[in-house]
């Protein structure tokens, strides 16, 4: 999300972007889904294996983070709903799990002309961890072919 709302301010210091993980539509069943993260959250935030490991893994603050998404209007689906103003090829790649970031997938391809959208079979939400393989291997494939394009003729 964070390469997205870069590329969206600044489209003209970026040459690719890969994008995983986000949803362009607020789902109808947004409240739904909302009260479930948070439930789940909260269990993370009372187990102290967990904290020790969140712990050992970030010098911030990183509970912040999760307190805010307690707000329902948390995600920011007025600068996810599309890919205006980003000039450059993109990546979008998802989980064949998440059907919301499916239909976000299908969504931003109408709408961009330099779009590749891979959907990668048994992952989900964190499709970079579900298949880290498969995954890199795109990634790499993606970023080669940039590479290859803005790269000037000997």
């Amino acid at each position: 999300m964070a390469g997205l709302c870069f590329a969206k301010r600044f489209p003209h210091r970026v040459k690719s972007l890969a994008v995983s993980g986000v949803m362009a539509e607020k789902p109808r069943n947004w409240l739904e889904l909302h009260k479930a993260d948070v439930e789940g959250q909260s269990s993370l935030l009372e187990d102290e294996s967990t904290i020790k490991y969140f712990n050992g893994l970030h010098q911030s603050d990183w509970k912040q983070v999760i307190l805010l998404g307690r707000d329902e209007d948390w995600y920011p689906f007025e600068l996810t709903k599309d890919l205006n103003g980003i000039h450059s090829p993109i990546l979008y790649m998802v989980g064949e799990e998440n059907k919301l970031e499916g239909r976000s997938a299908l969504l931003y391809q109408s709408l961009h002309e330099d779009i590749h959208v891979a959907i990668i079979p048994f992952a989900g939400h964190l499709v970079h961890e579900d298949q880290a393989g498969i995954y890199t291997e795109v990634l790499e494939k993606f970023l080669g072919k940039v590479d290859e394009a803005i790269r000037p003729l000997d």
